[in-house]
């Protein structure tokens, strides 16, 4: 049996150790406070129960905070990373689906288009964005935002945060796969620096879609694979009880995808996610943007280099025919 951190129950109790150091600081602040000794015992406990945690934390604990009902979600990093945000919508055959968001956006000086699993919210915009997980129209409309920022030579940032593409059998029947598979053909073919940001969940294919980037950086308690813990231990074990002994084998957490070289980079965060603090997470997100997108920026041959980086992770010769440019 994995050993498993209640971290909702460790996050109680921190919260409760920093609002009492919050407290007596203001206090000795004011020449208030009766026991300094209070105060030192108090941060040398808190600073020894992060040291620990971070030791014991699970690749579980990792899906569980990437999914934390106070995560941030794309409307939070498009108003707080980016600037001057202009949605564009529709996929120009079907609708507009509202799990994947696009549009035009400043990244400080630099003008670029933005593609991103929107999950939503609140309750009633989950509901109405899916959860962030795309029908066939979601990654039709990120395929034209390609195409329209490609045309204007324009970087383009993605931003994944989605379970997976939904499984519904309506996407099915309107070819779920193939719209997948557009997509990531079709970002193979980009002649503009592509830079992906891993935010919270990177669920299969339909992280994928929007992924195939010349560097793809990811949040420390991110998660990116190819199934959710649960639907692997479903498969795998018969038991999707074992959900945190297939994430410890799937190989998820950022950490193993920076050691595999399927990723470039890790932002780290606080130890039970981003939301305890939200200025210094939005601070680095935009930093490290900037600094792939300014490297990016230098390459010669951009479509070479994103063949070369997922050569190295690997790919089927007959996929790496079918791209003329590298015939």
């Amino acid at each position: 049996m994995e050993d498993i951190l209640n971290i909702f129950e460790i996050e109680k109790l921190l919260d409760i150790l920093e609002q009492r150091i919050n407290l007596l600081r203001d206090l000795k602040k004011n020449g208030k406070l009766s026991n300094p000794q209070e105060l030192e015992l108090l941060e040398i406990k808190t600073q020894k129960i992060i040291e620990e945690l971070k030791q014991k934390i699970h690749p579980f604990n990792r899906v569980q905070i990437a999914r934390h009902p106070k995560r941030p979600v794309l409307q939070d990093i498009l108003e707080n990373v980016f600037s001057e945000f202009i949605e564009l919508k529709g996929d120009r055959y079907v609708g507009d689906d509202s799990s994947i968001t696009a549009g035009l956006a400043k990244l400080e000086d630099y003008p670029v288009f933005v593609i991103g699993h929107n999950k939503g919210r609140s309750t009633n915009e989950k509901i109405k964005r899916n959860y962030g997980m795309p029908n066939p129209e979601g990654f039709y409309k990120a395929i034209r935002i390609m195409e329209v920022a490609n045309n204007f030579r324009t970087p383009l940032i993605t931003i994944v945060d989605t379970p997976g593409a939904y499984p519904g059998d309506k996407a099915e029947q309107n070819g779920q796969y193939i719209a997948i598979s557009r997509s990531i053909s079709k970002m193979f073919d980009l002649d503009i620096p592509v830079i992906c940001l891993v935010l919270s969940e990177g669920g299969s294919g339909g992280a994928l879609a929007i992924a195939v980037a010349n560097y793809v950086i990811m949040m420390e308690n991110a998660y990116y694979s190819v199934i959710s813990p649960e639907g692997a231990a479903s498969i795998l074990y018969r038991d999707s009880s074992k959900a945190p002994l297939a994430a410890k084998n799937l190989k998820l957490t950022s950490y193993d995808l920076l050691e595999l070289g399927i990723i470039d980079d890790i932002i780290y965060e606080p130890l039970l996610g981003m939301h305890r603090n939200l200025t210094k997470a939005y601070k680095d997100i935009r930093t490290k943007l900037i600094e792939y997108l300014e490297k990016a920026i230098q390459i010669n041959d951009l479509k070479q280099h994103r063949f070369n980086r997922f050569k190295k992770i690997g790919i089927f010769e007959h996929i790496v025919n079918e791209h003329s440019y590298l015939n």
